[in-house]
């Protein structure tokens, strides 16, 4: 296995705010779409956040609280300062607004109403409160700059009434279905692996998404050559079990890392028609890419297929520092997320989030599962919405990797989770997994 593909399975379990002034407009929005390279340092607004890998922060105009495209879920700590009831009897979120002047003078803050926020001069920013009602709210700041009117806005996204909640998915499916093909099973539950998977869902109310390659590595089966004879069983199912989209192999690695928007485009049509034509209404579009890579110019692709969230925290390759398993995105989005629980790209409208535990259900020995969780589950920025997730082959006795011990270490995690008082959910259903 190559040290990229085993970092993987080890950290796999995800309107616009823009600049109104031309030269800052210009500078936010480069030639190419593309987000696979760090773009070199310069006074780009996207360059304001401080990543240690990459480059240093530039002293321009900006919010640096709260985060622009940031969500923002209760009891997650600052920006956030509480919550109040208002006159009209509607709960309001408190926040901290933290604005950078860089060289603009006569600078005001604007809340979402368009009421100029009383902010104090403090070591080199300007601070002030603003209280939010909607889930999408902007706020707004306008100074000069040699003359001439400039403006900055900041979308802030808050996920009300957030509670803890996980999204179990399993990535890399092919050999299930290929096995009830060659065994031409009676029930899908004549596979072993699915009855495991309903036996977990009937323990802890499990909802699992598996997410499916079109053909076997080997390409001795396709998606094609499954029968439509199980879809009612599927769709009788769908309560708990659902079918999305993965890529079209296992092989290559990253294989949307330099795709086009139409390639990706096709391979999704090609797999999600056959998932369809399979399993009906059990098909859904809450789904994980391979390997978590997407050129920016694609991710209308998803969204325009139902796409609503994707999940990822980035990762860096061990031997040479690379990015990779984190869409492609801007490197100061990636710093954000590796702290923070979400963040909505203003084009598409995907959110991206941070679910991830600190590794894979294959990975985790179930004596080291629980200690392993509270990394996450004892963070307040990180810890109502979670993944459980994994990988089909090593539930496999004939795939190298194989665990003889799998469906304990699922149980294990599972358990644990239901234990803290987590929450299944579809990453689908409702505004950034189920929030209000």
């Amino acid at each position: 296995m190559s040290t990229s593909r085993r970092r993987f399975l080890q950290s796999s379990a995800f309107a616009a705010a823009a600049v109104s002034v031309a030269a800052l407009a210009a500078a936010d929005k480069p030639a190419t779409p593309a987000r696979s390279a760090p773009p070199a340092p310069s006074d780009d607004p996207r360059m304001r956040y401080y990543d240690q890998f990459y480059f240093q922060e530039k002293p321009v105009f900006y919010f640096e609280y709260p985060f622009d495209g940031g969500v923002l879920q209760e009891g997650t700590g600052y920006p956030i300062l509480g919550t109040e009831t208002g006159a009209d009897g509607v709960k309001q979120l408190r926040i901290h607004v933290v604005v950078r002047p860089g060289d603009v003078g006569n600078l005001q803050v604007f809340d979402p109403e368009g009421t100029v926020i009383p902010m104090e001069y403090i070591s080199g920013a300007l601070m002030g409160t603003a209280l939010l009602k909607d889930r999408l709210s902007v706020l707004k700041a306008r100074g000069t700059r040699n003359g001439e009117r400039v403006e900055f806005t900041c979308r802030i996204l808050w996920a009300k009434n957030a509670y803890k909640r996980y999204r179990c998915y399993i990535d890399d499916h092919s050999f299930c279905f290929r096995d009830i093909l060659q065994r031409q099973c009676k029930s899908i539950f004549d596979c072993f692996y699915f009855a495991k998977l309903r036996e977990l869902h009937k323990r802890y109310q499990t909802k699992i998404v598996l997410n499916c390659f079109n053909s076997t590595p080997e390409r001795d089966f396709t998606l094609a050559m499954f029968p439509e004879k199980y879809k009612p069983e599927f769709e009788d199912n769908a309560d708990w079990l659902r079918l999305a989209f993965h890529s079209e192999n296992e092989f290559p690695a990253e294989p949307y890392r330099n795709a086009t928007p139409e390639e990706l485009a096709a391979d999704f049509d090609l797999t999600a028609t056959q998932l369809k034509r399979i399993a009906g209404k059990a098909y859904t579009a809450g789904l994980q890419i391979h390997f978590a890579m997407v050129r920016a110019d694609s991710y209308q692709v998803l969204a325009d297929r139902g796409v609503k969230m994707l999940p990822t925290a980035g990762s860096k390759h061990p031997g040479t520092g690379d990015k990779y398993c984190d869409f492609m995105l801007p490197n100061h989005i990636t710093a954000y997320l590796r702290e923070h629980q979400g963040w909505m790209d203003p084009d598409s409208g995907i959110i991206f989030y941070n679910g991830a535990m600190p590794t894979t259900c294959e990975w985790i020995p179930t004596t080291q599962t629980e200690w392993l969780h509270h990394r996450k589950l004892d963070n307040p920025k990180q810890n109502l919405l979670i993944n459980i997730a994994g990988h089909e082959q090593y539930w496999w006795p004939f795939y190298r990797n194989y665990k003889a011990d799998i469906f304990e270490r699922w149980d294990t995690a599972l358990r644990h989770v239901t234990e803290h008082g987590y929450k299944p959910i579809w990453i689908d259903d409702g505004f950034f997994g189920g929030c209000d």
